[in-house]
């Protein structure tokens, strides 16, 4: 009897291990299924282009309003991605650059800007504003978007002084989206490597989410 016993014990302990094994890959069953619908959403999303370190996204490109671009314009100066204007008929506003010359004396230039971001690299190509604080981003923004500069005195020379740019020749953000010779406004999501020296590995380089707002006009 005592044999019978411990035979249906264990007998009962392995049933309890077949049937705890079975739950288990159960489980990892169904999380790889998730796993697969997730990529297999994104990929349906995505494609990438490895020579230009862009990806387009067949599922990413809609026409939007300013509803959706007012809110990302914000935006990216908190969550530090790229925005790019295509086919502004005025810059955004014009960054004062400074160089040295050859002959030892130092010039001036002014950059036109039709992004908006927080990188700061030092040369013609990514040259930027430079913002301290949330309430320096609510100022410069208020001062591009819509030409409001009640945050500096009400005085636009304040504002260009402050952040070392010049609006001359610029026409403010919201005046340009919302011209009646804009028929539409195309969103594309995007990624790019922020430094993107040669030589650099590719796990070195910080990338960077970019959205591109490309005009038509009529």
């Amino acid at each position: 009897m005592e044999n019978a016993a411990e035979a249906l014990k264990m007998a009962g302990a392995v049933l309890l291990f077949v049937l705890a094994l079975s739950i288990i890959i159960l489980s990892f069953g169904q999380a790889r299924q998730s796993a697969d619908t997730i990529i297999d959403y994104k990929d349906r999303e995505t494609f990438y282009i490895d020579s230009d370190y862009y990806y387009q996204g067949s599922g990413t490109e809609r026409e939007v309003g300013l509803e959706t671009i007012i809110p990302s314009i914000f935006r990216a100066y908190l969550e530090n991605y790229k925005i790019v204007f295509e086919n502004l008929p005025n810059p955004i506003y014009k960054i004062k650059v400074s160089y040295q010359n050859e002959d030892g004396t130092t010039s001036s230039d002014e950059l036109e800007k039709t992004t908006l971001d927080l990188e700061t690299k030092k040369n013609t190509q990514y040259e930027n504003v430079s913002l301290a604080n949330n309430d320096q981003k609510r100022e410069f923004l208020c001062g591009i978007l819509y030409h409001d500069f009640s945050m500096s005195n009400n005085e636009q020379s304040e504002f260009e002084k402050k952040f070392n740019v010049s609006l001359d020749g610029c026409t403010s953000l919201y005046d340009q989206l919302t011209a009646s010779s804009i028929e539409s406004i195309t969103e594309q999501l995007g990624v790019y490597y922020q430094d993107d020296s040669e030589g650099v590995p590719d796990v070195n380089k910080t990338e960077k989410r970019i959205i591109t707002y490309t005009l038509k006009s009529h």
